[in-house]
């Protein structure tokens, strides 16, 4: 038997009791989610020494751009050729130890092109003396010194003996109004075991330098010497004076 409320029959009053029930439930609120943290990723090795560097090496000076100065720096083409043949020269004379393989083919190219070369050192002879210097030929041998010196760094003479057999493998074959250019090329490719050298030393040089910064210079101003002032008289007081007596000598 169904009963009413106050006229109203009871599945009315169910439904809005569940409507009302229903309206007063709490969100569920997610967990909060789990963030996975990573660990810092390790932090580079120490730059190590190049292989045959020692600690009192000394690096050339460096340009502004950060480039390292070398023989081989605002040629002409001749010099860039003649650069090339000395260069090339060093390898035969010393690569014997550090796996060989240039001797033959640099005979094999000065007797290949020997016009080329003779104009070119003859080219290159006239560029210093056109100088005007009084020692231009002094300083012309000097140059070529330096050229051989550079070359034949003991330090890096593996590496630049492997350079040179590749290059020894082509320039026979380059045509002799096309050696300048490729002079120019070849000793860039020449002086990269030298450049990577001098920056995997200097790295390390600087990675192991002291971080001390030097002692801050404070200039200070000496005072000058006050002067002294010369003594006063003593003052002395009115009754410490003698009163001389008149109308007679004391």
């Amino acid at each position: 038997m169904r009963m009413a409320i106050r006229g109203l029959p009871v599945v009315s009053v169910t439904i809005g009791l569940a409507a009302s029930l229903a309206g007063c439930t709490q969100p569920q609120v997610p967990p909060p989610a789990v963030v996975a943290t990573l660990p810092p990723p390790p932090a580079p090795p120490p730059p190590a020494m190049p292989e045959g560097g020692y600690r009192d090496y000394q690096t050339p000076a460096q340009r502004s751009d950060g480039s390292y100065v070398t023989p081989n720096f605002e040629m002409t083409n001749a010099a860039a050729v003649w650069h090339l043949r000395g260069a090339l020269n060093v390898a035969a004379l010393a690569c014997d130890q550090a796996g060989g393989g240039v001797l033959e083919g640099y005979n094999a190219w000065i007797k290949a092109h020997p016009a080329a070369l003779d104009a070119a050192a003859q080219q290159y002879l006239h560029e210093w003396e056109e100088t005007g210097w009084g020692d231009w030929r002094d300083a012309y041998e000097a140059q070529q010194t330096r050229l051989y010196n550079f070359y034949s760094q003991q330090t890096i003479r593996v590496a630049f003996c492997a350079a040179a057999r590749n290059e020894i493998g082509t320039v026979a074959t380059v045509a002799d109004a096309d050696l300048p250019a490729y002079a120019r090329a070849a000793l860039k490719r020449l002086d990269k075991p030298f450049i990577d050298f001098y920056t995997a030393f200097d790295a390390w040089r600087d990675y192991y330098a002291p971080k001390v910064p030097p002692p801050k210079f404070v200039a200070t101003i000496p005072e000058e010497p006050v002067e002294a002032s010369a003594p006063s008289a003593p003052v002395t007081s009115a009754q410490s004076v003698p009163v001389v007596p008149t109308g007679g000598t004391p």
